[in-house]
């Protein structure tokens, strides 16, 4: 597969609530103010609350010019990453100066621990589309599912959370993550939809988690309590999960899916054995994988926490199948090629092979 061309930016992914959406990477891996219980991309190596620069804005506003040059287009640009990107103390000039370069809207994914701070809610002010989180009510159970680094206190994200509404002037949709036998008790739900009687925001977006998470023993809820919790947490609520995303894929996402099940057609991988071997950034894994697994092609085995992927047996079989056609298929194109160009023959299988 070839190399990757952006440091930091991934995709367009395809995304449930974002459609096609371009990831703007602007955190370190798992650098983070909670150590979320459900979280896909495992533990928190760095748990801090302190923002401080962590990647310059230059380079990440040099990959999105040369990304927009080059004719790409996403439903939206979106700030995110392998951490939590308000501890980047840069990027209230990220999102100003991308918002200037086009027309896509801007949108930034946040777990709202920091929003207490006026210059971080400064920072988030140019985007179009604001996406915090809520995942308690109260404080014990925020310390159980979210696990934030030392000095954040849950009514100050509270307080920040409910400021950052009142003075963000795009859309504000907010995330519900419910995890099993955790935050999901009707009272729990009940405290929840006081905070969110109070903030009023646009949406509020009711997720669980699709698969034993990388980070702790975090269990899905069942389709009747979302539905509860839809009910529950009011008119603006709509539930998100589970089932297949089904953003169409365009050639580049079907690509890259070719090459993940190829990667599993030889033997199973862990989450980051897939990120090596197909260039692929961390977020765009997991997408892909989810898409994969919703349509019964991948499967997770062994342990909950860090599980290996591999084909589904029947999906194994099926490539088993064709591999020996696609063999004779190459050798013969070989054969053909070398004939046009002997002088260059590993030249033109590269090439031949990049093409397919």
């Amino acid at each position: 597969m070839q190399a990757k061309r952006f440091k930091h930016l991934y995709g367009p992914v395809p995304s449930r609530r974002l459609g096609r959406s371009l990831g703007v990477d602007i955190v370190p891996y798992k650098v983070c103010s909670y150590d979320c219980i459900y979280c896909q991309l495992g533990r928190t190596t760095r748990l801090t609350s302190k923002p401080q620069v962590l990647i310059r804005t230059d380079d990440v506003i040099r990959e999105l010019q040369k990304w927009l040059a080059d004719g790409h287009t996403a439903d939206y640009i979106t700030f995110s990453g392998s951490g939590e990107p308000t501890l980047n103390s840069e990027l209230d000039e990220m999102v100003g100066k991308a918002s200037l370069l086009t027309d896509i809207p801007i949108a930034v994914i946040t777990n709202g621990s920091l929003l207490s701070e006026p210059a971080v809610r400064a920072a988030v002010s140019c985007a179009d589309l604001l996406l915090p989180s809520l995942d308690a009510g109260t404080e014990e159970v925020f310390s159980l599912v979210n696990r934030p680094a030392d000095g954040i206190r849950f009514h100050e994200v509270i307080e920040g959370l409910e400021r950052a509404r009142q003075e963000f002037a795009g859309e504000f949709w907010l995330e519900v993550m419910l995890v099993q036998n955790l935050n999901d008790s009707e009272a729990e739900l009940e405290a929840m939809r006081r905070i969110i009687d109070r903030m009023q925001p646009d949406k509020v977006q009711i997720n669980t988690v699709e698969r034993p998470s990388r980070s702790g023993e975090a269990l899905p809820v069942s389709d009747a309590l979302l539905s509860k919790a839809c009910e529950i947490l009011g008119p603006c609520s709509e539930v998100i999960a589970p089932g297949p995303i089904t953003t169409k894929a365009d050639h580049a996402c079907e690509s890259a899916e070719d090459a993940l099940l190829d990667l599993l057609g030889r033997r199973p991988c862990k989450l980051l054995d897939i990120t090596a071997g197909t260039n692929l950034h961390l977020h765009e894994a997991v997408k892909h994988l989810r898409r994969l697994m919703s349509k019964g092609l991948v499967i997770s085995i062994g342990a909950a926490t860090d599980p290996y992927y591999c084909l589904a047996e029947h999906e194994g079989e099926k490539r088993i199948q064709r591999a020996p056609s696609q063999r004779r298929k190459k050798q013969r194109t070989g054969v053909r090629l070398d004939r046009q160009q002997p002088n260059e023959r590993g030249v033109v299988r590269q090439q031949d092979h990049d093409t397919n």
